[in-house]
This record gives C-alpha cells, sequence and structure tokens, in this order.
C-alpha cells in the first residue's frame, strides 16, 4: 500500500460510523431494552467491536499499525490511571453543564443503565460498564476513527474522532464530558503510541463512575429520610448548580495536576508526535470535502432530532 491507503479511507469511516450508529439506535436499544446487561455486551461486541476489527480485516489494513497494538512501559501504564482520576471531576463538571440547561427545562432523567445494588452486580457491572466499553470502544474511535482522520493531520484527527465519540454516546446529558475525555485519550494514545492507554485510561473512567455509583447509592439507602429532607424544599436547577460550582472548583484544581501530569507522562520512541513538521505535512494529505462529510451530517440530524425528542419529552 502507498502512504495514502495505508491508513482508513476517511468517506469509509464516516459511512462505517453512520451504519454503526444506526444499528447502535435500532438494534442496540433493543436488545438493551430486553436485558441491560445482555444488550451492553451485545452492543460492545457485536455492535461495535467486531464490525470494527472485520472491516479492518477485510479491507487489508495491518491491525498492528493501525490499531497501535504497542505495550505501555510500567511508568505509562502507573500514570494513566492517576490522570483519568484527576480528569474525571473535568469530565463530570462538562457534563454538569449541559445537565443546568437541560434542568431548567424539566427533570434530568436517571441514566438507563442500572447502578449495582451487591457485590456481585458490581462485579458484573465493571466487567460490562468498564472493561468491555473501554476495549470495543477505543478500538473503534481511537483505533479505526483516528487512525483515518490522521490524513487532516493529528490535531484535528484528535478532535473530530473525540466528538464523534460523545455524538456517539446518543445522550445529550452525556455529551460534553465524553468529548473531553475522547480529546485526552486521543492525546495520550499518540504519545505512548499504543491503543492501550487509551483502553486503561476508558477502563478507569467507566470503573470510578460504577463505584462513585454503587457506593453512592449505598450511602443514600442508608439514610434515605436525611437526603430526602435535605433536597426536598431546593429547586432542582439550583440543585444541579450547586452542584457543579462544587465539582467545577475540584475540576480547576485536578485538572491543572493531570495537565502537567499529561506533560510529564514519558512519550514513546515511535510515537508520531516525534516527527514534528515532517510529519505534519506529510499527514496533511487528504481533505475532508463535503461529499465525505454526509454521513456525519446524516448522524448530526439523527442525534439533533433524538435531543429535541428527548427534551421535549421532560
Amino acid at each position: 500500500m502507498n502512504r495514502l491507503s495505508s491508513r482508513p479511507n476517511i468517506f469509509e469511516t464516516n459511512i462505517f460510523y453512520l451504519i454503526l450508529g444506526l444499528v447502535f439506535i435500532g438494534l442496540g436499544s433493543y436488545v438493551q431494552h430486553k436485558d441491560i446487561y445482555i444488550g451492553l455486551i451485545i452492543t460492545e461486541y457485536l455492535i461495535i467491536l467486531l464490525p470494527t476489527v472485520l472491516y479492518l480485516v477485510v479491507r487489508g489494513y495491518n491491525l498492528k499499525e493501525t490499531l497501535r497494538l504497542n505495550k505501555l512501559s510500567i511508568k505509562q501504564t502507573l500514570m494513566i490511571p492517576l490522570i483519568v482520576i484527576l480528569i474525571y471531576p473535568v469530565g463530570m463538571f462538562m457534563n454538569s453543564l449541559m445537565m443546568i440547561i437541560i434542568s431548567f427545562l424539566g427533570e434530568i432523567q436517571p441514566p438507563p443503565i442500572p447502578v449495582p445494588d451487591t457485590g456481585l452486580e458490581l462485579l458484573i457491572s465493571l466487567f460490562v460498564i468498564a472493561i468491555s466499553a473501554g476495549i470495543c470502544e477505543e478500538v473503534m474511535f481511537r483505533g479505526l476513527v483516528m487512525k483515518a482522520y490522521e490524513g487532516l493531520g493529528v490535531k484535528k484527527a484528535i478532535i473530530i474522532s473525540a466528538i464523534l465519540f460523545g455524538i456517539f454516546h446518543f445522550n445529550i446529558q452525556n455529551l460534553l464530558g465524553p468529548i473531553f475525555l475522547g480529546l485526552v485519550f486521543g492525546y495520550i494514545v499518540y504519545k505512548t503510541n499504543s491503543i492501550f492507554a487509551s483502553i486503561l485510561a476508558h477502563i478507569t473512567n467507566n470503573a470510578i463512575a460504577t463505584l462513585l455509583n454503587y457506593f453512592i447509592r449505598n450511602s443514600v439507602n442508608m439514610n434515605p429520610q436525611v437526603n430526602n429532607e435535605l433536597v426536598q424544599n431546593i429547586p432542582y436547577p439550583l440543585i444541579m448548580t450547586m452542584g457543579a460550582i462544587s465539582i467545577g472548583a475540584v475540576a480547576v484544581v485536578t485538572g491543572l495536576i493531570a495537565f502537567f501530569l499529561i506533560k510529564a507522562l514519558p512519550q514513546s520512541r515511535n510515537s508520531i508526535l516525534n516527527k514534528a513538521r515532517e510529519d505534519v505535512q506529510e499527514t496533511n494529505i487528504e481533505k475532508l470535502t463535503l461529499k465525505k462529510a454526509v454521513p456525519l451530517f446524516v448522524m448530526g440530524l439523527i442525534y439533533i432530532g433524538m435531543s429535541v425528542l428527548y427534551i421535549s419529552s421532560i
């Protein structure tokens, strides 16, 4: 293959993204409605991971090169979870901004994924929500999608793949957080030259969310009357705003620490970031034309339509 064809084609990748999005909305939503955990397993492995790998194999792309199946160093492996712990409040703050806006229109709906009540349910949730999602979604977005968009340059590849990642959650309440995480995940993949960096980061992020929900749920169940008395006379938008301010204050501190840790994260010798200007000139070899962007416009319209329907229903 020549330099241009050594990475997935942008137009094909956009069509692939649209098709998987439609299958996700249709079949994925159906199986998750029947049984949330089995549905999520089907969604992650059969709707997201399997088609992505099959596409790359059928089209003849080198999986190791395209997906960056390279080992992490011990230092990188130890630093990445710490970085994710520190950026977690930033992601929460980003989502809370959107939820504040929505809260003025109606009451925020709880996520469809149930909060585990028992230790066994917690383990199942960690496998499905953290491990499975971390592996499958990263292979698609920081693997296939980001590699395809390298033809526009590294920065654009990170940004576009992050936005597409956020949209693919099909939940306006959970849009800004995933986009932010996608930006961080994309950068650390380029810095480490390994998809395992974003897989580890994604698993850590989702594990934190699962564990927090589990422990908060248990603490609320222990003192339900106290918790009800605290919030029953406070307007819902005010609760959301107060929460966002608190999270934002924490996010400023932890985000700054995370920023310096990301800068200190060891950069792999073969990282594309080492090639600087020469590589930037070489990778800017493909244009995102209107024709290539049509599948993204379609997906964007679908996302907007779903968001409008959701907001009008609350």
